[in-house]
């Protein structure tokens, strides 16, 4: 079985890492800021319009942000030895599945590596649904949703747990952490 992974809510803590900047560089926005249930920018961060956020996101912050400080989310970094070892053991491949913008594929690249996230096969782009991967491993529900729906081998979405995603858990195979789909995986 070919098991797809995302990385930014599931490998990489970039919500928290966004939020934990925005408090040190813009304390007047501290108490604005409000718990994200959306991937929706304007949801949670109402004092900047979503292009003010694309903007100190993916232009004036990006290598901050996306890069090997950012932290990982520590209960993957945990589960990822004993994932490996299941997965060599069941005969399945972990495969990275990510929509990473192109000014942040190199530097997801060196955060993999950096916390020894070490996969053979690495695909980056919006459309997962078209990655040949049996299960997807991810947080966000527009992508879950598209995954479940159209993907090219009848895939079964499994959201990882997030305050953004509440909805979706209600509807899909939902896990905790990594090591959860030991033994709920099966071919």
């Amino acid at each position: 079985m070919r098991i797809g992974i995302d990385v930014d809510g599931v490998l990489r803590d970039f919500i928290g890492n966004l939020i934990n900047h925005i408090k040190e560089n813009h304390p007047e926005h501290v108490n604005k800021i409000l718990t994200p249930k959306s991937w929706m920018w304007n949801d949670w961060l109402p004092f900047w319009t979503d292009d003010e956020t694309e903007k100190y996101v993916f232009e004036d912050n990006f290598i901050d942000l996306f890069g090997i400080d950012c932290p990982p989310i520590q209960s993957s970094v945990e589960d990822w030895p004993k994932l490996k070892q299941w997965a060599e053991e069941e005969g399945h491949e972990l495969i990275l599945v990510s929509a990473q913008r192109e000014q942040t594929k190199e530097l997801t690249n060196l955060w993999l590596e950096h916390y020894g996230f070490d996969f053979k096969e690495k695909h980056y782009t919006h459309k997962k649904h078209l990655v040949d991967v049996d299960i997807l491993i991810d947080d966000s529900p527009s992508k879950l949703g598209r995954f479940k729906k159209q993907s090219i081998n009848n895939g079964s979405p499994i959201v990882f747990k997030q305050t953004w995603n509440i909805k979706s858990q209600k509807s899909k195979m939902s896990i905790d952490r990594l090591s959860d789909i030991i033994g709920r995986v099966f071919d």
